[in-house]
């Protein structure tokens, strides 16, 4: 119940955050694709900027996720919910547990393939004045190919940055032989959007695989929980 909570809040702070930040943008006037956008008024423009404001506010929350888990775990605590959570995992199967982790795993990939559907479609559909500040017309399973093609891509070369790029471009040419390119500001933006939530489906799909490895840790864990907390008693 406390991680739904703490999703919710996280999901709640990314979309306050990502609202201010698009209308700042369209403020400043400093995007020419928000300001065309907020200039059409019309239900295409409206769902492409409302796809983008979820986008940016996951990607937002991921980060206020890794920000809030990364820091308390310098000085680790013992509290009523982690010992909760350790006798729980100690009473559940090995079997039992692997399936619903793989389960929530699985469902937060679905989730991103669902996000990047939804960058595709509506930006198919968005006029034709937004799509030439960005990478031109596309259809819509074009794009959503496209866009889910560059992510990956995108986040290999995240991953394997240090190899530079020309070790680095015959691995990214087998999933996308032409990348996406832009003439504005916009568009290469856009691009390190769509590489950024790559990266974290590109994450989710190793934590997905690797649901028997988080189960062993979590539950070697769960484990030592009790007894650092007789420690500290």
């Amino acid at each position: 119940m406390l991680g739904i909570i703490t999703l919710v809040r996280r999901t709640i702070e990314g979309s306050i955050i990502s609202v201010l930040i698009i209308a700042t943008v369209a403020i400043l006037g400093v995007s020419e694709t928000v300001n065309t956008l907020l200039a059409e008024r019309n239900v295409p423009s409206i769902l492409f900027l409302l796809v983008l404001g979820i986008v940016l506010a996951d990607l937002i929350g991921k980060f206020i996720s890794i920000v809030s888990s990364t820091f308390p775990d310098l000085i680790p605590a013992v509290g009523d919910d982690d010992l909760k959570r350790a006798s729980l995992l100690q009473r559940l199967r090995p079997v039992q547990t692997v399936a619903l982790l793989s389960g929530v795993y699985a469902a937060r990939l679905v989730m991103f393939l669902v996000i990047f559907a939804l960058i595709g479609t509506s930006y198919a559909f968005a006029p034709q004045s937004v799509q030439e500040t960005l990478f031109g017309d596309f259809g819509a399973l074009d794009a959503i190919e496209r866009f889910l093609r560059e992510g990956i891509a995108g986040s290999i070369g995240y991953f394997l940055f240090f190899l530079g790029p020309d070790a680095l471009r015959p691995i990214t040419n087998v999933i996308i032989a032409e990348p996406l390119t832009s003439a504005t500001i916009n568009g290469e933006i856009f691009l390190v959007g769509i590489r950024l939530y790559g990266l974290a489906f590109a994450l989710a799909a190793l934590r997905t695989l690797a649901t028997p490895i988080i189960y062993m840790r979590a539950r070697h864990r769960a484990d030592d929980l009790p007894a650092r907390a007789g420690k500290s008693a």
